[in-house]
């Protein structure tokens, strides 16, 4: 059964480090930039580390033992000057002056981009502030507090006399350089949504990091303590005035359908790109999920927490991008993924390594990007299609999928079969009806499909599609994301 098709597109770019390598704020974003695959591409652009950062965050970067051996393994040659704090140690939700000099400037950048179709996401941290925020002086009862007995390395006294504690989930110990919100104070919420409405005058949605971290039983089993109802009465108070402001949540542990239920507009699809790295067999039965939640959920093969798609998957990357090509939801790539960067970077540092660049990579993501931008703005229908097997293995979880423009003459049909299996497989891909009779309609004897995935261009006859279907053969993990001009 075909369905319609909804799909958007993120690109996430470190802000920081962009500005500085084009010598550029925001108000003077290089040309070349909006001339880019990567932004014609996407639908939302995620300017990340864009608010104020942290001296003492930077400043326990600078002897962290564990973090100075992450940046020296991405940075070889590191600097005390390349250690920039982390972006998610806030300390207030004020411009990075090194990126944008005002909210008017957020302001005109988003106008601009707005005037390409394209809009703006901007990071919210819900958890913590960065360990040295003045809100602590101005309001410390904001934050958690414990007190002598109950200090302990997630705590930390303050030059105000108060034990604090730090931001943190409760499977690890706290981030040191942040500060905990107390969600059990209502003022928090209130607050909350004062700098979310600040931040909806700039930008068109935020990617809420950690988003399950103020939920009750989370706050309970993390700090012993009940936590006000979070997400739901915020949600609902900024969509009260702005109903197509976007929420993303960077969540896991099984909740992103509960958030979904609160509000956010797409959740984390965390569990896809575990299934990609270790358990590929049980990806066809992941995507099986109800169409809504489907429809709500972000994929991704690489983005700034986790390691580089090339040092995760290698050039097999590239086929689990094309799988994410023919999903519903939203499909997040990152800065440097398209071309082949393998050096996963620090959010705390603000200069990266040279990589060489891998053509083949390059070569890839510029098919797949002119592909995407083909299907702007154009009504599409997507349909699971079947296949059939010329070896021993049924080809139970094998993805198959067919891509149909809704257009009455001369459609575009993009096909997609993913092979799971550790072993090589080759069969039919079996054309839906209405394909065939496009094809039949089709003016010249051969009809021309590309594959994205190797550019391969391959010339089949009517008759040989009419009576065999598409075949196909393909190595283990390995993708076709054939394109057929009708």
């Amino acid at each position: 059964m075909k369905v319609q098709f909804e799909q958007l597109f993120i690109y996430e770019l470190n802000t920081r480090i962009f500005c500085k390598e084009n010598s550029c704020t925001l108000d003077t974003f290089p040309e070349k930039f909006f001339l880019s695959k990567e932004f014609q591409a996407c639908d939302y652009l995620w300017l990340m580390g864009i608010w104020m950062p942290s001296q003492k965050s930077k400043a326990i970067c600078d002897t962290h033992e564990g973090l100075q051996k992450e940046f020296h393994k991405a940075l070889p040659d590191l600097t005390n000057s390349d250690i920039v704090g982390s972006p998610y140690a806030i300390y207030l939700y004020e411009p990075n002056p090194l990126v944008a000099a005002s909210f008017e400037e957020i302001k005109r950048f988003r106008e601009k981009i707005h005037t390409f179709g394209k809009k703006l996401i901007l990071d919210f941290v819900p958890n913590h502030l960065a360990v040295d925020t003045p809100l602590i002086s101005e309001n410390p009862n904001y934050f958690l507090q414990g007190d002598n007995l109950s200090y302990s390395h997630n705590f930390f006294l303050h030059s105000n006399g108060k034990y604090f504690a730090h931001g943190r989930d409760p499977y690890f110990d706290g981030w040191t350089d942040t500060i905990q919100w107390d969600f059990s104070n209502p003022d928090v919420l209130e607050l909350h949504i004062s700098i979310i409405q600040k931040i909806s005058d700039v930008s068109d949605g935020v990617r809420c990091d950690m988003a399950m971290l103020p939920e009750e039983k989370i706050f309970q089993k993390t700090h012993g303590k009940r936590a006000l109802p979070y997400w739901k009465p915020l949600i609902e108070k900024i969509k009260s005035k702005q109903k197509d402001f976007l929420f993303i949540a960077e969540v896991y542990w099984g909740m992103e359908y509960e958030l979904q239920l609160k509000g956010f507009d797409f959740t984390y699809d965390k569990e896809l790109y575990d299934r990609m790295k270790t358990h590929t067999l049980e990806i066809y039965s992941h995507l099986q999920a109800d169409l809504s939640y489907q429809r709500h959920s972000l994929r991704f093969i690489e983005n700034h927490d986790e390691i580089r798609a090339m040092e995760a998957f290698g050039g097999k990357s590239i086929h689990f991008f094309g799988v994410l090509a023919f999903l519903q939801g939203i499909v997040l790539y990152h800065d440097g993924q398209t071309t082949g960067k393998f050096k996963k970077l620090p959010v705390q540092l603000g200069r990266r390594d040279k990589e060489e660049i891998p053509l083949q990579i390059q070569n890839f993501y510029n098919r797949a990007l002119d592909a995407i931008v083909f299907r702007k703005n154009r009504i599409h229908y997507i349909e699971k299609c079947t296949v059939f097997s010329y070896c021993e293995i049924e080809f139970s979880n094998t993805v198959a999928y067919c891509l149909l423009e809704k257009k009455e003459l001369n459609p575009k049909v993009e096909l997609l079969i993913y092979n799971p299996y550790n072993t090589q497989i080759k069969g039919r891909f079996n054309l839906p009806t209405i394909v065939h009779s496009y094809i039949e309609l089709h003016k010249t004897d051969e009809v021309q499909l590309t594959d994205i995935v190797d550019g391969q261009v391959y010339m089949k006859r009517k008759t040989e599609l009419r009576e065999n279907d598409v075949f196909f053969e393909l190595r283990e993990n390995q993708t076709h994301w054939f394109v057929m001009n009708l």
